[in-house]
């Protein structure tokens, strides 16, 4: 429905070994904020600050496993270039980002002005740890990455309003390029209403 205020979700998670057969004593916390931001003239702003921490020593199912987008569709809660199961973290802080122009650059066009398309710049950053204990526990910790001292980090551009319904994004993966299927670029596509 919005809201001309941010938003504010915290979830707790408490596990409880032997309670109902749990294995573990864990306690689990999530803050995340997001907004929308109008900038008139230049469109809008939408955010997402989120941080998490996992205390207790877990196995990576019960850690924070960061959601990444292996198919052709724009995700809008995913980290689109990323690998399913890519990276895990016990501690982590998160960072997204879009700006949307409202077709103030390509407005300007007189040809393309009347196809209403609208411009966007987005970025996604990712910091995470993996402490030395839930290392230890992993089966084969060759199997999954941590973040090191880089965050990561994609970046993309898009056109939105195509067909009135159509999202184009052009992603880049800034980081971890090295990793083994790492994609280094990818279109994405998704469908909205706008109005």
């Amino acid at each position: 429905m919005g809201s001309d205020l941010p938003v504010f979700q915290l979830n707790l998670i408490k596990g409880l070994k032997n309670f109902w057969d749990g294995e573990f004593n864990y306690f689990k916390v999530a803050f995340r904020i997001s907004d929308k931001l109008k900038l008139f003239p230049y469109g809008h702003m939408t955010y997402a600050v989120e941080a998490g921490n996992v205390f207790g020593t877990v196995p990576y199912p019960l850690l924070y496993v960061h959601r990444g987008n292996e198919s052709s569709l724009f995700d809008y809660t995913a980290f689109n270039l990323m690998n399913h199961y890519e990276f895990i973290s016990d501690r982590y802080a998160s960072l997204c980002a879009e700006h949307h122009f409202d077709g103030y650059a390509l407005r300007k066009i007189p040809l393309i002005r009347k196809l209403d398309w609208r411009e966007i710049l987005s970025a996604r950053i990712l910091f995470g740890h993996l402490s030395d204990e839930n290392k230890e526990i992993l089966v084969d910790d060759a199997l999954v990455s941590n973040i090191r001292s880089t965050p990561y980090v994609e970046a993309g551009v898009g056109l939105e309003n195509i067909l009135k319904l159509i999202r184009i994004d052009a992603l880049w993966r800034l980081t971890y390029l090295d990793l083994p299927n790492a994609s280094n670029l990818g279109i994405r596509v998704s469908m909205q209403l706008l109005f």
